[in-house]
């Protein structure tokens, strides 16, 4: 796994049968007020918030997203949202003549620059949206209407109700069809009660569109946008016992800044939502969480594959690696994923790049050369180990020097 597995877009909304990264959102437009609510669900409770400031740009911007830095939603001060969802391959062929821009890019320029889903309409229709084959993004505006991207097929709607999920509605006839049990759970819901545009409301949708904290993939945050106040209501952990309220006018007045989501919580050694950020955290046992809640062992090598396990090894592990910059505990991860998947040539790879960075050359060697044995196509391994290599006989080079 490479240095990019945390970074692109399309690398971490991959589905997996157990392990992966799903979304549920919900909007409801009453009496001229718009709610809308969404639910994170994924591996890692290392969550933030990041504020940037107008400055030269229109709009002022709270993004949320993981420790990478990769937004996975937002909020602009015109209350133009948006959230991303996994989804099928969904082949994007309409790119000729279109502009080339990362995702990462576009996204910014949409929330910096626009107030409304028609100007992102009109903007992503000039676009190649290759980048959105397996994933959806959805955005919500001040009035309610809605824009939803199934990559080149951009469609606009205005229902004062609207829930969402990692489903294409263009393939669909009815809700009924979508068999995602949180989803109906949260349907049921919205079919039994009266809808109302509120914090408290919106709330309760998305707790019962929560996946629950038992899972692998659990929901670890939840974010309620009232889009005219700008007021924003974040749960952790699937806990809607318990919230903070943040005012995006407020936290941008403080400049462009960062907060981490647990740490706008009182410090609660009981509540499930610290228990398990310090378990996962735990450098000590950085695995745990995962025989906990799956007993990996129990498994072959290749139930694990076909559950996304490797996958989520590498997600676990590189956290660790490049935004902890903690090699050692990367270690750990990727050795264990190796003792359950000894055959995963990716995982051999991202165990040379943890003591490559540990500066271990030659157990770096070891890896990338097993690696490369497993599937003699890996580029990276071939790369990789010419690097080795040579830093290896740079560190022994200055040693011999000093001596």
């Amino acid at each position: 796994m490479k240095n990019n597995i945390i970074v692109l877009f399309a690398t971490i909304l991959l589905l997996f049968p157990l392990i992966g990264n799903t979304c549920s959102m919900y909007k409801i437009t009453k009496n001229g007020r718009t709610i809308v609510g969404n639910n994170e669900d994924f591996l890692s409770p290392n969550n933030q918030f990041w504020f940037e400031v107008a400055g030269d740009k229109k709009f002022g911007v709270m993004y949320m997203g993981r420790i990478n830095n990769f937004a996975q939603g937002a909020i602009n001060e015109a209350g133009l949202v948006f959230d991303g969802f996994a989804n099928s391959e969904l082949a994007v062929t309409n790119t000729a003549g279109k502009t080339k821009i990362s995702i990462v890019n576009a996204l910014r320029n949409i929330m910096q620059s626009m107030a409304t889903v028609e100007e992102v309409k009109v903007y992503l229709e000039t676009i190649d949206l290759s980048f959105l084959s397996s994933s959806m993004l959805v955005f919500v505006d001040k009035s309610g209407t809605y824009l939803i991207v199934e990559g080149e097929l951009l469609i606009i709607g205005e229902e004062s109700e609207k829930s969402f999920s990692n489903f294409y509605y263009s393939q669909i006839n009815s809700l009924s069809e979508v068999n995602i049990p949180r989803f109906q759970k949260g349907q049921q819901f919205l079919n039994t009660t009266q809808g109302k545009a509120s914090f408290d409301y919106c709330s309760k949708v998305m707790d019962n569109m929560k996946t629950e904290s038992s899972e692998v993939t659990s929901t670890q945050f939840s974010t309620i946008y009232d889009l005219t106040s700008l007021k924003i209501r974040l749960y952790l952990y699937t806990d809607f016992s318990n919230y903070v309220e943040l005012d995006l006018k407020k936290e941008l007045k403080k400049g462009n800044h960062k907060t981490m989501m647990i740490d706008l919580f009182e410090k609660d050694t009981n509540s499930i939502a610290y228990q398990f950020y310090t378990k996962y955290n735990d450098s000590n046992n950085p695995v745990l969480f995962l025989k906990e809640k799956m007993n990996p062992e129990q498994y072959s090598e290749e139930e694990l594959k076909n559950k996304g396990v490797n996958w989520g090894i590498n997600v676990v592990g590189y956290e660790w690696l490049k935004n902890k910059k903690d090699p050692k505990t990367a270690i750990k991860v990727f050795k264990y994923g190796l003792k359950l998947m000894p055959n995963d040539f990716d995982l051999y790879d991202s165990l040379g790049e943890a003591y490559l960075d540990n500066k271990e050359w030659n157990k770096a060697i070891i890896n990338y050369a097993k690696s490369l044995t497993l599937n003699p196509e890996n580029q990276n391994a071939i790369k990789k180990l010419l690097e080795c290599k040579e830093k290896k006989e740079s560190f022994n080079s200055k040693n011999n020097n000093e001596n």
